[in-house]
C-alpha cells in the first residue's frame, strides 16, 4: 500500500505521519524534533493524519495498531492492538475517549489507558474523522450510510447515501444539521435528530473532502475542480467556481475564506465571494486538505520535490523539507 502524508498543526509544531514514522516539526522552520518509533520498522507504516490534543497525539499504522504518543517528546504512551484492520482516518476525542475509524469498518472507542470501551460496526471501510456533538457521534462509511450513534456505541440512526462517503459530516452551528457529501455525486442536507434527507445537491462529480460553513453559507467542491456555494437552507446554488484540478481533500476555512490544495499539487487561497487571493505550486499529489492556524499553512504532497511545505498565511513558503530520521 502506498499513500499520501498524513498532517496535522498544532500551535509552533507539525505533526506528520508517513511511510515508517510519525514526526514532530518545527513549524517555523521544518526541522524535526522528534521521530516515533526510533528505529524503522517495516511492518509499522504510518498515513494516517495525527489527532493532536493539548498532551497527545493519537494515530494508527497500517499494522491494525493505533498509538498514543507523547506530544512534546513523541514517546510511548500505549499501543492498541485489537483492530483487524489498517487505520487511514483520522481519530477522534472526547470526554477522554478516543474513537478510531478503521478499514476493519469498525469504530474504537478507547479509554485513556487505550483499553476499547465498545465498538460499531459498519459494512465497509472508515476513512473520515467521527464528528462528536454532545452525546452524539456521527460516522461517514464507505458502506454508502452515515450513522448517528450514542456515546454508549448503540445505532440512534443510519441513512443511506448515493455513494461511499469519505470525508466527515459537517454540522450545522445550530447543531439541527448535517451536510454530508459522498462519492455518489451528491452534497445532503440530513436531520441531525433522525437522519432524515432535507434536500440534495447533485454535483458535476464525486465528493470526496471536507465541506465547510462560511457565515450561514456551505462551501465544498468534487473531484473535477468545481467549488459549490449553496444556502444551507434548501441546497440552492448561490454561485460556483473551478479551480483547475482535481480537489481530493476539500476545503479549509482560513482567513475569511477558504484554501485548498488540488489534487496536482497547486495551493490555493480565496476570499468568501471566490476572489483569489495566493496561489503556490508545491507540485507533487496531495490529497489532504490544508492544516491551518493563524500563523501557518502546511500541505503534506508526494511525488514532488519535498514531503511537507509550510507557508505564511499571505503565501510566501517558509520552508519545504523531507524529514529523515
Amino acid at each position: 500500500m502506498t499513500g499520501t502524508p498524513g498532517v496535522a498543526l498544532s500551535d509552533d509544531t507539525v505533526f506528520v505521519s508517513y511511510s515508517s514514522f510519525v514526526y514532530g516539526l518545527d513549524a517555523t522552520t521544518g526541522s524535526v524534533q522528534w521521530a516515533f518509533p526510533d528505529e524503522a520498522n517495516n511492518q509499522i507504516v504510518f498515513y494516517a493524519p495525527p489527532l493532536v490534543t493539548e498532551e497527545f497525539v493519537y494515530v494508527g499504522d497500517i499494522a491494525n495498531e493505533f498509538h498514543k504518543l507523547d506530544k512534546e517528546t513523541g514517546g510511548l504512551v500505549w499501543t492498541f492492538s485489537g483492530a483487524k484492520g489498517y487505520f487511514v482516518g483520522l481519530a477522534a476525542e472526547a470526554d477522554g475517549v478516543v474513537y478510531a475509524p478503521c478499514n476493519d469498518g469498525v469504530l474504537y472507542a478507547l479509554d485513556q489507558n487505550g483499553d476499547m470501551v465498545w465498538k460499531f460496526e459498519t459494512g465497509h471501510y472508515l476513512w473520515a474523522q467521527p464528528q462528536i456533538v454532545g452525546d452524539v457521534i456521527y460516522v461517514s462509511s464507505m458502506d454508502h450510510f452515515v450513522y448517528a450513534i450514542s456515546t454508549d456505541g448503540e445505532e440512534i440512526w443510519s441513512q443511506e447515501m448515493a455513494g461511499a462517503v469519505v470525508a466527515p459530516p459537517l454540522m450545522s452551528e445550530d447543531a439541527s444539521m448535517l451536510y454530508v457529501g459522498s462519492l455518489g455525486g451528491q452534497m445532503v442536507a440530513l436531520g441531525a435528530e433522525d437522519g432524515e434527507i432535507a434536500w440534495n445537491f447533485e454535483s458535476a462529480a464525486s465528493v470526496w473532502g471536507n465541506a465547510v460553513m462560511i457565515d450561514d453559507v456551505l462551501y465544498f467542491a468534487d473531484s473535477e475542480g468545481n467549488v459549490y456555494v449553496l444556502d444551507p437552507e434548501n441546497g440552492t446554488l448561490s454561485w460556483q467556481i473551478e479551480v483547475g484540478a482535481a480537489v481530493i481533500g476539500g476545503l479549509t476555512v482560513f482567513e475569511d475564506g477558504f484554501i485548498l490544495v488540488t489534487e496536482d499539487g497547486v495551493v490555493k487561497a480565496f476570499d468568501a465571494e471566490g476572489t483569489p487571493k495566493w496561489e503556490s505550486s508545491p507540485g507533487g499529489e496531495v490529497i489532504q486538505a490544508p492544516v491551518v492556524n493563524e500563523d501557518y499553512v502546511v500541505v503534506g504532497s508526494i511525488g514532488g520535490d519535498n514531503l511537507v511545505f509550510g507557508f505564511s498565511p499571505t503565501g510566501v513558503q517558509l520552508w519545504s523539507t523531507t524529514p529523515e530520521n
